[in-house]
């Protein structure tokens, strides 16, 4: 009688929403001295179960001009993906949150014009419900906040793929000097990806504004610990919208939280017309270029975002899924949701 009540008790664990603070691992590929297209070539290992991984992109040594650079890969519906980095300044820029199907490798190519040679990198973190800590090559040199318009922070920016996360409200302009990516000019919360090269600097251009800007550089991959703090919900294979209910995925200290919101949804592909739908909620919401409401379709497109934001303290990070059109919450197509939360 215990054992069958204890498989009874496992097999509800595996139904049940899964939130956690969870185990990260840095992803780097570089492909140097590229004088022609990349043809598709694995970033990482294959990985033995399905993952949840933010891939980005950058460039550095760029003799005239890069082509475009794609994400290609199976999701864990046995779905061929692909996703096309926007550039800034003619450089391929961001980074995209996917699933990846177990024994499968995400892919990076290039393609479109070129013009002499350049170095291609692929960089990122992988999410673990458990494990082992690899973010040994991986540090936090830059946390820098300020009010108003300043003058500009210069930092040294040495020759490494960097991800940089700006907090601001909506209308707070700002330039970001990074490294071969050249001058990038926002207004908002954004995220930008460069290489490194010799000094970068950051100007806030509004004032009465509050900026927030934090890097992380990612060096050689290495096992142990490191400057990010992952929290996770996951949902896998529900056919339940939340909608109204919140569900909380974590809630903030003292100090508030700055993060990096990822988030992905998906469905099993259907001839149905429903979609799902993943919608994020927190106090003091920063303005943010994807991250409040991502969509998966009916063909199992899937919808993803990666966005910084700001958390007040002692307030709750809060996500619900819902349907549309029709019927907002309830019975659902199979779908996959998960929320990752990278506190810096």
């Amino acid at each position: 009688m215990i054992r069958k009540t204890l498989a009874i008790l496992l097999l509800l664990w595996w139904l049940l929403p899964l939130t956690a603070h969870a185990a990260v691992t840095e992803i780097r590929r570089d492909f140097l001295n590229e004088t022609s297209l990349l043809p598709a070539t694995p970033i990482m290992a294959a990985p033995s179960v399905n993952g949840s991984y933010m891939i980005c992109v950058t460039v550095g040594d760029v003799e005239k001009t890069v082509p475009t650079a794609i994400l290609r890969w199976i999701d864990e519906n046995g779905q061929f993906r692909s996703f096309t980095y926007p550039t800034v300044n003619g450089v391929p820029n961001g980074c995209n949150l996917i699933r990846n199907g177990a024994d499968t490798a995400a892919t990076l190519e290039t393609d479109g014009t070129y013009a002499g040679s350049y170095n291609l990198f692929a960089f990122g973190l992988g999410f673990w419900l458990a494990g082992t800590q690899s973010q040994g090559g991986m540090k936090e040199p830059l946390d820098y906040a300020v009010t108003g318009a300043n003058s500009g922070h210069e930092f040294s920016f040495p020759g490494f793929p960097w991800l940089f996360s700006v907090v601001a409200g909506s209308n707070c302009k700002w330039q970001l000097s990074a490294g071969w990516s050249g001058v990038i000019s926002g207004a908002g919360s954004q995220i930008s990806t460069a290489y490194g090269g010799g000094s970068g600097g950051f100007t806030s251009l509004t004032a009465g504004c509050g900026y927030t800007l934090i890097a992380v550089q990612f060096g050689s991959p290495a096992l142990g610990p490191g400057p990010l703090t992952d929290y996770e919900y996951t949902l896998l294979n529900w056919t339940d919208a939340t909608y109204p209910k919140l569900e909380t995925v974590f809630t903030t200290g003292s100090g508030g939280a700055n993060v990096l919101l990822a988030t992905n949804i998906a469905e099993r592909p259907n001839n149905g017309i429903i979609s799902e739908g993943l919608l994020a909620y927190w106090n003091n919401q920063t303005s943010v270029p994807c991250a409040a409401a991502v969509v998966g379709g009916p063909s199992g497109a899937p919808g993803s975002c990666v966005s910084p934001a700001y958390i007040e303290p002692e307030s709750p990070l809060q996500f619900l899924t819902y349907n549309t059109p029709g019927q907002e919450w309830g019975t659902s197509p199979t779908y996959s949701a998960e929320v990752d939360v990278i506190q810096f």
